[in-house]
């Protein structure tokens, strides 16, 4: 005991030797006024003393702990800020392709070309977005990380602060410098959530195709000589788009090879075997059963029928198939149907394995497809960005570097970011408004401390240790199971929705829809205006996953403090803070470990990545049968979705849930306190016995029982450097320095 009261400093030893006002049991910490008297003097002193070491010991030490953090993001925004820059030039100048409204284009010929370089610029897009979500993150958690001042000026109005978590309190307490970088990141964030991933984009390419059905010998030599003419449709669709003449009509004229060509097939001249490709009925069935033919065009159908002088033609009719409605519909329209509904997929399985491919006309009856005639064509299929997109992106990232930039050069006060950075500050200059309540929670100071109730000894009734969930408030987990719950209620809900009009319209296995796959079924059936407008509804579940994101992130940071805090309960620890000293140890990470973070990370980038193959712009171009591009209105633009693609989606998230709740009921390192990130609570439980300025910083500490007078029943809980620290006693009483 002789040696505990050496190492007591001035304020300890007079506070033991005025013990005499302590009434012991349920009654206050008092002293008589002589030793109040004295306890001021002495208080004014060590004041000043703190001040003049506090302005000493906390110079601003630039790019280390969370400056040389913020620093590594403002470099990753601003490389990011250089990929973008430097592709948008590369795309708007790029002499092979030109800029038509505002939409330029990176590549534009085989679709699974195109597909394949959609994906993994998608997943560039994502890994990059991930990046500015997560620097973003971290810059505005040390932008409303409070400093020493800040908080002692809230604690002395009764308030208190968070250390270590992202927190929107601290933002009304903190300088509004720093609160208005922390809203302008917050801001940026939100229109590259909502555009980034639209800014490139695929536009797959579909032909409409006239099919006509000739009979067996319609290509045979002298064949021809039955044709009676062309066949309307043919006329109409071959119409000269100047003069509004149709094929055939008195001073009809048309440069296309592609009209010349159909033309002359289906007058009965065999003279475009160059450009079209014999095929058995199983590949013909196969080819064009497809959603978006883009590959193939006109298709001749050879049937089983024979021309004779009756009907005195070898050609029997030319069907049309476009616009809007489903591509292989017209496989259907001839079938001889029962009582069954004819499905192109069906019809396409059938022949596959051998049965006949049935046509009905009305004058001839049933015949038999033996063969046909498709017309082969180069795939147009599109990835094209979106200037005023690019621009916008690039404006927030700028914006955001600039910030971020900012962050780090006029950040010169130090800042409590780490819970070490909070317990060095405390045990350096001790908090006056908390002395007297060693073990108070965050309960006890929203309960009592905040309404101010004077300090007296308390029992500890904590009996057995906590698990991590403790140390979230009840605000965090209510706002996280609600926003996650109702998040995966409705995605629940529109896959309900998905799969039964996927069913409803084909009876396609969704699996074989594949990921981020247009298709002529999954499409919202909203009607849109503009592009824009596709766009934000597309974009609008990556702003909810980040939002979502933000609250999961708070919750394992919240926890992660909690178990950091208990570790210093159950062993003697160096403190991890922004800028050591000697015997400290420094921090590239706020309050998750690379062992969370990275897996955290992981999990936004994929989910963000699955989000977008779940919903995306779908973009259909469509060409007439001849290669002429269609007016903009009978193009699809729309917004597609994947039901597979959101199964993945709603699995991880309910997976992420999982986690986080399997999370909470890990078991902390010892008994302790449960502080959170309560400034006022981590105050309260550092004030040590040792030295007042050097003793105890710079070596390892463990939080616990410290023995002050035990004949009086007067009992501690604090910091300490020396072995003999024990955990705290169920039903024992304790009570603090002042």
């Amino acid at each position: 005991m002789s040696n505990l009261k050496k190492k007591l400093p001035k304020w300890a030893a007079v506070l033991l030797g005025r013990n005499k006002g302590y009434k012991g049991g349920r009654g206050g910490v008092g002293a008589g006024s002589e030793s109040f008297t004295e306890l001021v003097t002495l208080d004014s002193e060590i004041t000043r003393e703190q001040q003049k070491s506090f302005s000493s010991a906390w110079k601003p030490v630039w790019y280390t702990g969370w400056h040389t953090g913020v620093l590594a993001c403002a470099t990753s925004v601003v490389v990011v800020l250089i990929i973008n820059i430097g592709l948008t030039i590369y795309a708007a100048t790029n002499p092979k392709y030109k800029m038509q409204g505002g939409i330029g284009m990176l590549y534009s010929g085989s679709c699974d070309k195109s597909k394949m370089i959609g994906l993994w610029l998608h997943l560039g897009i994502n890994a990059l977005s991930t990046l500015l979500l997560s620097g973003s993150n971290y810059t505005r958690q040390c932008l409303a990380a409070p400093t020493r001042s800040e908080i002692d000026g809230a604690h002395g109005r009764r308030l208190w602060m968070d250390i270590g978590v992202p927190s929107i309190r601290n933002l009304f307490r903190i300088k509004l410098e720093r609160t208005m970088l922390w809203i302008a990141i917050g801001i940026t964030s939100i229109p590259l959530h909502l555009l980034y991933n639209s800014a490139v984009y695929t536009s797959l390419a579909t032909n409409e195709i006239l099919i006509a059905f000739v009979t067996n010998n319609h290509f045979e030599s002298g064949g021809y000589s039955n044709t009676t003419g062309p066949d309307d449709w043919f006329q109409w669709k071959a119409m000269n788009t100047t003069t509004r003449k149709p094929y055939g009509a008195l001073g009809y004229q048309t440069d296309s090879h592609h009209i010349k060509l159909f033309g002359s097939m289906l007058e009965g001249y065999n003279t475009g075997t160059e450009g079209y490709e014999d095929l058995t009925p199983s590949q013909c069935a196969n080819l064009y059963s497809t959603d978006f033919v883009s590959d193939r065009r006109n298709l001749f159908l050879i049937t089983n029928y024979t021309a004779d002088p009756t009907y005195n033609n070898t050609f029997l009719r030319v069907d049309w198939n476009g616009g809007l409605r489903p591509p292989s519909s017209w496989m259907c329209a001839r079938y001889p149907q029962t009582s069954f509904r004819c499905d192109p997929n069906w019809l396409n399985s059938r022949v596959a394995s051998g049965h006949p491919w049935l046509v009905n006309f009305e004058k001839r009856g049933v015949g038999e497809v033996l063969g046909c005639k498709s017309e082969r064509v180069a795939e147009k299929c599109k990835v094209q960005f979106s200037l005023e997109i690019m621009i916008a992106v690039i404006c927030c990232n700028l914006v955001k570097a600039c910030c971020m930039v900012i962050a780090v050069v006029r950040s010169r006060e130090p800042t409590l970011v780490t819970l070490g950075d909070a317990i060095d500050s405390f045990l350096r200059i001790p908090d006056r408004t908390t002395m007297g309540i060693c073990f108070a929670d965050r309960q006890f100071i929203e309960t009592e401390w905040m309404r101010g109730s004077r300090a007296r000894p308390r029992q500890w009734k904590q009996k057995g240790i906590q698990r991590w969930w403790s140390s979230v408030s009840k605000t965090r987990w209510i706002a996280c199971s609600f926003f996650c719950s109702i998040a995966i209620i409705i995605t629940g809900v529109l896959l309900e929705k998905g799969i039964g009009q996927d069913r409803k319209l084909m009876s396609t296995d969704i699996k074989s829809l594949g990921f981020g796959k247009v298709n002529s079924v999954s499409l919202v059936t909203i009607r849109f205006q503009n592009i824009t407008q596709a766009i934000l509804l597309a974009n609008l579940p990556q702003s909810i996953l980040s939002f979502l994101y933000l609250i999961y992130n708070s919750l394992f940071t919240c926890m992660l403090v909690g178990y950091e805090w208990s570790l210093f309960s159950h062993h003697h620890r160096t403190l991890r803070v922004t800028s050591p000293r000697p015997g400290q140890r420094s921090t590239y990470w706020l309050q998750i470990p690379y062992t969370y973070a990275i897996p955290l990370m992981t999990l936004s980038g994929l989910i963000h990545w699955l989000a977008s193959q779940s919903m995306f712009l779908a973009r259909v171009e469509m060409s007439d049968p001849f290669g002429r591009p269609r007016p903009a209105g009978a193009s699809i633009t729309s917004v597609g979705y994947s039901c597979i693609a959101i199964i993945f989606v709603l699995t991880l998230g309910i997976l992420a849930l999982l986690v986080v709740v399997g999370m909470g009921y890990k078991q902390f390192a010892a008994e302790t306190a449960t502080v959170g990130s309560c400034s006022a609570a981590i105050s309260a439980a550092c004030h040590a016995l040792e030295a007042e300025s050097e003793g105890i910083i710079g070596k390892k500490v463990r939080w616990g029982d410290v023995e002050i007078v035990p004949n009086l029943g007067v009992r501690h809980l604090t910091f300490s450097s020396e072995e003999g620290v024990k955990k705290p006693v169920f039903g024992e009483v304790y009570a603090g320095v002042a």
